[in-house]
């Protein structure tokens, strides 16, 4: 996911709102009140950083700054890398994604998953998360998320804010809105197989249930013809009760449908169920009845 979200390809009309939700991102406090000089960005997501490289000079603050001359890769990558943006230019930044509620601009939203999301496919259910460091941008992605009818949830985790989406075409959709089209086939590619996975495993559970059921009835059935045999009256019952029994000790695995259709005259599994309840009535009313 995250090759595809560093190498998609760019757009001129959306690079900027894609460099202001990457800056965004990267921001660990609100700047209400920004000192002169510049402020510092942080994120230990090397792949953001890469994508950041990838865009920024095509944005119009790459046209005013070398990205090179504000970064700061720690030794080894170890540890966080960081930016050294001119107050200017943040200011900018800042307006920029206040304004991305207001017109719902996914692309601003791409940059900030860059930084802040997260895509879980455990062995059951879906989740995408953000996690945020600050108050105020999950605000204005909570904002943007419910406008557009994604039903997310909010809580604090390790003192950061995060939002959590669990509905997998939900989930499909918000990785389109963010141009991830390969994540989001195979996504859908991944429920599909869950599904048809689910639905096997029902079948076989369902078949296991119902041979268990069919032996269960059989076992009583067969308890009933023993007790007719063994009172010496089975010659006494009806045609249709006493051929019944014999054809269940004939086959005593066979379903209550299959006796129905053994029969000289075959009937339904319902008068077959009626005729087994008969019986064992009567067998109940003999003097060593079951």
């Amino acid at each position: 996911m995250w090759d595809e979200w560093v190498f998609s390809p760019l757009s001129s009309t959306d690079i900027d709102s894609e460099t202001a939700g990457i800056l965004w991102g990267l921001l660990t406090v609100y700047p209400e009140t920004m000192s002169q000089g510049r402020f510092v960005l942080s994120g230990r997501r090397l792949w953001v950083f890469r994508r950041l490289r990838r865009i920024w000079a095509s944005s119009r603050w790459g046209k005013r700054l070398d990205l090179s001359s504000m970064l700061n890769v720690p030794a080894n990558f170890r540890g966080s890398v960081t930016l050294r943006i001119p107050q200017p230019i943040m200011k900018e930044v800042i307006f920029w994604g206040e304004n991305a509620r207001k017109k719902s601009d996914w692309q601003w939203m791409r940059g900030v998953w860059g930084n802040c999301g997260s895509l879980y496919v455990p062995k059951t259910g879906y989740y995408l998360a953000f996690r945020f460091r600050f108050y105020k941008i999950m605000e204005l992605v909570l904002s943007i998320l419910k406008n557009n009818q994604f039903p997310v949830g909010k809580r604090i985790v390790d003192g950061q804010y995060e939002l959590l989406l669990r509905d997998q075409e939900k989930i499909v959709t918000l990785l389109s809105h963010y141009k991830l089209f390969d994540t989001s086939l195979k996504l859908e590619e991944k429920a599909i197989v869950r599904a048809m996975r689910d639905k096997a495993n029902r079948l076989v559970n369902c078949d296991a249930s119902n041979i268990r059921k069919t032996l269960e009835a059989a076992e009583w059935q067969l308890e009933i013809a023993k007790v007719f045999q063994n009172e010496r009256i089975l010659n006494t019952l009806p045609e249709t009760l006493r051929e019944l029994i014999e054809v269940r000790m004939q086959y005593p695995s066979a379903t209550l449908t299959e006796l129905g259709q053994m029969l000289s005259k075959p009937v339904s599994k319902s008068t077959v169920k009626y005729r087994w309840q008969k019986l064992k009535t009567m067998a109940e009313q003999l003097p060593h009845g079951i």
